[in-house]
């Protein structure tokens, strides 16, 4: 990977102060912080807590799913290139993704994300009996995506969902041998990355949050593994780097656990590091 050199002045959060908040989550936690740390990144840092907090509610109202695919069926599907996960095999509760669908809106709304026409479009897609077939297709990465955040309004309300059976699949097959630039459970792109102890990087889904190891020499994204036409960035603490790809003009941001004080939190760093993408885009022109 050539790496440019570059380094950005960007201010990180530090670990959080625990007084009074030691029963939040630590993502919640970190959030918190990072708003009384940061002016700049605190009408995010809330919106992500709103978001968190909404998921949590129904997350923790789960059972465990059943799958009934074989751990020999699963190792199969990953050796031939096919993630683990099908839309039937998730277990949703559709009272409570309408739910969501219509408290995410809510608080996209309160914080002026979207506007009071795209609030309405999005609670009738929440309201619609064709809700499940609208979910299916945002999943199996369909297009047809025409409102306005529904693709992240849909993410956030199947995220409990997407996330708790992804846990069981990774308890009954190992993701060792999957190395490809989709995650090996439901397909997505990451979204983030995370350099291990040893300097190898692994991509973080960006819907389900499974992580899983990929070349440190190739965009995520493209594939591109010319060196030539590949660069970094890094924070001045080298906490967090940022590998550019110019082919696709896509990058990614990740977490060197060689530098950092805590491991990734998914929910926090994308925020954190918001002043990175700034610079990025910057750098781009």
């Amino acid at each position: 990977m050539a790496e440019s050199g570059t380094q950005y002045d960007l201010a990180l959060p530090e670990p959080p102060r625990s007084s009074g908040s030691r029963l939040l989550p630590r993502d919640v936690l970190e959030l918190k912080a990072l708003a009384e740390r940061q002016p700049a990144l605190a009408p995010a840092a809330a919106l992500q807590i709103d978001l968190v907090e909404a998921v949590r509610r129904i997350q923790g109202r789960l059972t465990t799913p059943w799958i009934e695919s074989s751990a020999e069926t699963l190792n199969s599907r990953l050796s031939s290139g096919q993630p683990l996960l099908e839309f039937s095999q998730i277990p949703f509760d559709w009272n409570d993704v309408r739910l969501l669908v219509r408290q995410i809106t809510d608080i996209l709304r309160r914080h002026e994300v979207i506007d009071a026409a795209t609030a309405v479009a999005l609670h009738s897609v929440g309201r619609s009996p064709a809700l499940p077939d609208v979910m299916k297709g945002w999943f199996e990465l369909q297009p047809g995506m025409d409102i306005e955040m529904l693709g992240e309004v849909l993410g956030w309300a199947a995220r409990p969902y997407l996330q708790r059976t992804a846990e069981v699949l990774q308890q009954r097959v190992a993701l060792d041998r999957w190395s490809r630039r989709v995650c090996p459970v439901c397909a997505a792109e990451p979204e983030f990355a995370v350099i291990n102890a040893n300097g190898e990087r692994h991509l973080v889904c960006g819907r389900c949050h499974v992580r899983w190891g990929f070349t440190s020499l190739a965009c995520p994204y493209c594939g591109n593994d010319d060196r030539a036409t590949l660069k970094s960035m890094a924070t001045p603490d080298g906490i967090y780097r940022v590998m550019i790809c110019s082919p696709c003009g896509r990058y990614i941001k990740a977490l060197d656990t060689r530098k950092a004080p805590r491991p990734l939190l998914p929910y926090v760093d994308p925020i954190a590091t918001l002043p990175l993408d700034a610079a990025v885009m910057q750098s781009l022109g």
